[in-house]
């Protein structure tokens, strides 16, 4: 007789947790129930003749959850999800819009004191865009090159790639165009694209959120609450998203195909730990120097933080 489970499992450990550079990519839901037994999280399918099917989900190994239009969430669900370090991302139809995210909050924020090092600093911050440029050319770029001009050969770079892609796909007079209120009307390339890209914009912003920076506090992306997502996931966008949505050209469902097309090519490319060696390149960290969970909490003090749950008054002769 085989053993029956235990009614409750015990949560893992945060030693236990796999890095986010170990986890997968994303996981897009849509039209299902996302509920907590005591055997894990699973996704509750319900199909139009009655039948339910459960699919558990691998929660300590996801980085970013997506949920789409005709979700459900037990708060239970979203505890256990945030607890194994995955994010939770609410997106809209066709995946065009992100309406919130959900995070676990016992990462350290010394990524984020970085972040904020950066930005407060023009010189700093410039630099740190130069090194965000420089990360999307083989070849190294001249010191002397402004903004201007970095921007300038960027703009030429996907121009080439984008006219390169339609001759080589017989894509005649290809234009990106996205409208986020009408989807549907888009064609095939541009409907892939849009697709593929909010993917990639969601776990762009898991890995920052899990890493304990901030989305919006970006270097060259401003005044948008995922501009450092923005910024990170440009990165990768003519190896991936691009050149994958118009192999799709001809798709009758493109938008379907590109996410999962992309599951797999982010997991080929390793892209999730890229991702955080860049994040760590562009900030000027050591790579090796990854900060973990951390349920310690200070104050800040001008010659240094001091241990917070501590009554101060003698100390300060009160």
């Amino acid at each position: 007789m085989a053993r029956r489970l235990p009614k409750t499992l015990g949560a893992p450990s945060a030693v236990a947790l796999p890095r986010i550079a170990d986890r997968l990519g994303f996981l897009y839901l849509d039209t299902v129930q996302i509920k907590a037994d005591r055997n894990g999280v699973c996704a509750l399918v319900e199909f139009d003749d009655g039948e339910q099917e459960r699919v558990y989900l691998p929660t300590a190994g996801i980085g970013c959850v997506l949920l789409g239009p005709g979700t459900s969430t037990t708060h239970d669900a979203v505890k256990r999800l945030t607890a194994d370090g995955a994010v939770i991302v609410h997106v809209g139809d066709g995946g065009v819009r992100c309406y919130s995210a959900f995070l676990n909050d016992s990462t350290s924020t010394r990524i984020l004191d970085r972040q904020v090092e950066i930005i407060a600093d023009p010189e700093r911050r410039l630099a740190a865009a130069k090194r965000l440029f420089s990360l999307r050319f083989t070849d190294p770029l001249p010191e002397s090159l402004t903004l201007d001009k970095l921007r300038g050969l960027e703009g030429r770079r996907m121009k080439v790639l984008y006219r390169t892609l339609a001759q080589q796909h017989r894509v005649p007079r290809f234009k990106r165009s996205y409208d986020p209120a009408d989807f549907d009307a888009q064609d095939p390339v541009n409907k892939a694209l849009t697709s593929g890209n909010q993917a990639l914009y969601g776990i762009a912003t898991a890995v920052v959120l899990s890493l304990g920076a901030s989305p919006a506090l970006g270097i060259l992306h401003h005044g948008q609450q995922r501009a450092f997502a923005l910024d990170l996931a440009d990165l990768y966008k003519a190896e991936t998203t691009i050149p994958l949505a118009f192999s799709l050209h001809n798709s009758s469902d493109p938008e379907r195909a590109a996410r999962l097309r992309l599951r797999e090519d982010f997991r080929l490319l390793k892209l999730i730990p890229r991702m955080v060696t860049d994040i760590y390149k562009v900030l000027d960290l050591p790579v090796s120097d990854t900060p973990g969970p951390s349920n310690v909490i200070n104050l800040w003090d001008p010659d240094g933080e001091v241990p917070s749950g501590v009554n101060y008054a003698n100390e300060a002769g009160w």
